[in-house]
């Protein structure tokens, strides 16, 4: 009996490290505050010594920043300041620059205008003016022939004749990923990177792997993870369009667990939904974001959940091997975890205890159209009050899950 229990122990040593990054756009500069303290040792959580992850998941915001700190990982605490440098720099709507690193308006009147969009190149503007007209064009042209074909009402015809992303260009967004983002480094790298999609023709999640981060493939993978749906166009990856990660899960989790990871910081863009204010009066907006936050915190919880249940199976599991009884609250402890563990055993990759560190702002970081709000001052904002709350990071109010 004992010899059959001693297999299923939990090897302890080789613990894998792993930082979990969330979807939130512009919110994301928050997780890359929480990052520095934890890599450059100035948090509790890590014993006030420097983070070294092995694994990497993101999704939206967050794969771009895990995509750009596995792109730099022979040293994180210059990978950190390189990203931070990243949001500061390349991405923020700063006086001097023409408009934001990760989209522009199509057609926007007040960019053409604008001195410093003609600053480097006086042609930059008339340029782009062309090339909107002749995409606006197409674009109409498409749904002009699909009104007129479609068999539907004519109010839902009309409603089809319009959508927003029509009028967003990602072109800033793309370019930033080529200078900030090396796909071969990523491929090569010792470091596990996993990125959460949602493939928009199943509605199901598809994660993507260094491997996968090939050529164009690898932005595209990059750009659908980020792809705001309504706002974003959807990207093709093998031929099928991919969206925002977030709409099934938005904090990979259980991602960084299937790969090993058993010390793990989940970094979150939302508050405790507790401590998201009732309005007397919701707007649709105010309403859509609430919603989102309450279905993201659900599949989080469960994950969570799961994970404490790994934690009491494998602490019955110890138990047992050491000849003490079992209860009956340590049995049905064990029965929700054995199948899973019996999997991991006979695939080689047995589960380790977990520790999970979680950090999360006290209150909204922003309003409801703050994810897309990438003004310096603001993200600056976010960059300080991340770092803050991971220098003062407490488990005790963090729920922490601890072995």
């Amino acid at each position: 009996m004992g010899h059959r229990w001693e297999k299923l122990i939990v090897d302890k040593n080789g613990l894998k490290e792993a930082v979990i990054l969330s979807g939130g756009g512009a919110f994301g500069a928050y997780e890359v505050g929480v990052m520095e303290a934890l890599l450059t040792g100035k948090s509790p959580a890590t014993s006030y010594t420097r983070l070294s992850p092995d694994i990497f998941t993101g999704t939206s915001v967050g794969a771009i920043n895990a995509s750009v700190m596995v792109s730099h990982d022979k040293d994180f605490a210059s990978a950190i300041e390189y990203l931070r440098t990243t949001w500061l720099d390349k991405i923020t709507d700063t006086p001097g620059r023409c408009g934001n690193g990760i989209y522009r308006f199509r057609a926007d009147p007040f960019r053409y205008l604008d001195p410093d969009c003609s600053a480097r190149n006086p042609l930059q503007p008339l340029l782009e003016l062309a090339g909107d007209g002749a995409f606006l064009s197409r674009d109409w042209f498409s749904r002009g022939i699909r009104f007129l074909n479609s068999s539907g009402t004519i109010e839902q015809r009309t409603l089809e004749l319009f959508s927003l992303s029509s009028f967003i260009s990602v072109e800033p967004f793309k370019q930033l990923l080529t200078n900030v983002v090396d796909l071969e480094r990523i491929r090569t790298s010792n470091i596990v990177l996993r990125i959460a999609t949602t493939n928009w023709k199943t509605g199901r999640v598809r994660i993507f792997a260094n491997q996968d981060m090939n050529d164009e493939r690898g932005y595209q993978i990059i750009l659908g993870s980020a792809a705001i749906p309504g706002f974003f166009p959807p990207y093709l990856i093998d031929g099928v369009p991919h969206l925002d990660g977030g709409l099934v899960m938005n904090t990979p989790l259980r991602v960084a667990i299937a790969a090993g990871a058993s010390v793990i910081h989940v970094i979150y863009l939302d508050p405790d939904i507790r401590n998201i204010p009732l309005r007397e009066l919701e707007d649709t907006i105010n309403t859509l974001e609430k919603v989102y936050s309450i279905m993201s915190a659900t599949i989080t919880s469960e994950d969570t959940t799961t994970a404490k249940w790994i934690n009491e199976g494998l602490d019955v599991i110890e138990r047992a091997a050491s000849g003490q009884a079992l209860s009956d609250p340590d049995m049905i402890a064990f029965i929700r975890v054995a199948a899973e563990i019996q999997k991991r055993i006979a695939a080689g990759t047995p589960y380790k205890k977990l520790t999970i560190h979680q950090y999360r702002p006290t209150d909204l970081l922003g309003g409801s159209l703050g994810v897309l709000d990438f003004r310096r001052d603001v993200i600056s904002h976010l960059l300080d009050r991340g770092f803050k709350d991971a220098v003062h990071h407490d488990c005790r109010v963090g729920d922490c899950i601890l072995p």
